[in-house]
């Protein structure tokens, strides 16, 4: 058994992955962080996992029954429409496709925490510094406890603004230029039945002029709803509008941004619950490259956020999860060289995702979009749309 300490910081899809491995193959580790129970914030939509990242890294932690029982194979159709509701691009998978099923994320996270002894996971543990220590390790101190923990590897896998992250590169993520409020309707067929059937099941994505709805299904009857919008950066806190007010917000967006679309994608907007969230989205510079430093790492979202448009990111921090566990497998004694090895494999890999995923951004926001994302998208992703078809009375 591995004698050395494993702190990991964050319980992501990325954190909990590596600590489900670990957990598994019996390698002792402490996950910290800093929500104060599973149920303390809504997880997000639905995450596509791919058998080749995401199914793989569960595979490897003795859980693929589990996700198998969870995942949504039914919900695997893709859906691409301009703001006439004309459909572009249209992917729907056979009743029995495995290939890429959806799960939601809150099922994901319960099945990775489910696999983790409750001792090795340590709620509520929000990071106020990381001090190197007179040996050369490093010791995470936390706001709201007098403990602090030292380890002899410290993986950041604490997100976008990564606290562990500064401490090995100052390069810091950038805005895409893209906004997405992130919304929601609750009780879709059974509330807006016609509705539901306009969605069907999948996601869909509504693009024009520059603008977009995106939509997903989720597994308790919800949609998750995403207009998408390029504007400036602090656009949501500097524009005025009150985001709690949402016929306000509702009246904006109907004017300002969707006044000519479709009925029924303006339907979407007018059923969307109350509690919307703006959010700008931000990625890493291509390039970012740090010198691996005894006792520090990076997995997910803290060495690679990036743009959804490719549909990556998570399977991407669970591979990332799955790499650095194989390379502490194979150099268990030596933390330096396992970690040298690991983040050699995954800096050029995180580069070409990231690059994808900002350019089919900038297609699908677009002034002539969804024109170029479409062809994008069944040239390129051929693995996602390989029974996909262009719909023939479209001209590109």
């Amino acid at each position: 058994m591995l004698k050395k300490n494993i702190i990991i910081i964050g319980a992501g899809p990325s954190g909990l992955t590596l600590a489900a491995l670990l957990q598994h193959h019996s390698i002792p580790f402490t996950l910290y962080e800093r929500e104060p129970n599973i149920s303390s914030r809504f997880q997000g939509g639905s995450l596509d996992l791919h058998p080749e990242s995401g199914q793989r890294a569960l595979r490897t932690a003795g859980l693929e029954a589990s996700f198998k029982k969870h995942a949504r194979y039914h919900d695997q159709d893709y859906r691409f429409m301009d703001k006439h509701a004309k459909d572009w691009l249209f992917h729907q998978a056979p009743p029995d496709a495995e290939g890429r099923p959806e799960i939601d994320r809150s099922e994901l996270r319960k099945i990775l925490i489910d696999a983790i002894d409750p001792e090795n996971l340590k709620w509520g543990h929000h990071i106020s510094k990381i001090t190197k220590t007179a040996d050369g390790k490093y010791e995470v101190h936390f706001e709201n406890h007098d403990t602090s923990a030292v380890g002899d590897l410290i993986v950041g896998a604490d997100g976008t603004w990564s606290k562990v992250r500064t401490l090995l590169t100052a390069t810091r993520p950038v805005y895409t230029g893209l906004t997405v409020i992130d919304c929601r309707i609750s009780n879709l067929d059974k509330k807006f039945p016609e509705l539901g059937k306009f969605i069907g099941r999948g996601t869909v994505f509504a693009l024009s002029d520059g603008s977009g709805i995106f939509m997903q299904r989720n597994g308790d009857d919800s949609l998750r709803v995403y207009p998408c919008l390029k504007v400036p950066e602090k656009w949501a806190f500097e524009s005025g509008i009150d985001w709690t007010d949402q016929k306000n917000a509702t009246k904006m967006l109907l004017e300002d941004v969707y006044s000519d679309w479709d009925g029924r994608l303006k339907e979407v907007i007018l059923s969307l619950d109350p509690k919307w969230n703006p959010r700008a989205q931000y990625r890493m510079p291509l390039g970012m490259r740090y010198e691996t430093k005894p006792g520090l790492t990076l997995i997910g979202d803290s060495m690679h956020v990036m743009s959804w448009f490719a549909g990556e990111g998570a399977n991407l921090a669970m591979l990332d999860a799955l790499d650095l566990f194989l390379c502490i497998q194979k150099d268990p004694a030596d933390l330096v060289t396992a970690v040298r090895n690991y983040e050699e494999r995954v800096m050029g890999r995180a580069d070409s995702t990231n690059k994808m995923s900002q350019d089919l951004l900038e297609e699908a926001m677009a002034d002539d979009s969804p024109r170029a994302y479409v062809e994008s998208m069944s040239k390129a992703m051929d693995i996602w749309f390989a029974d996909g078809r262009l719909l023939e009375d479209v001209e590109l």
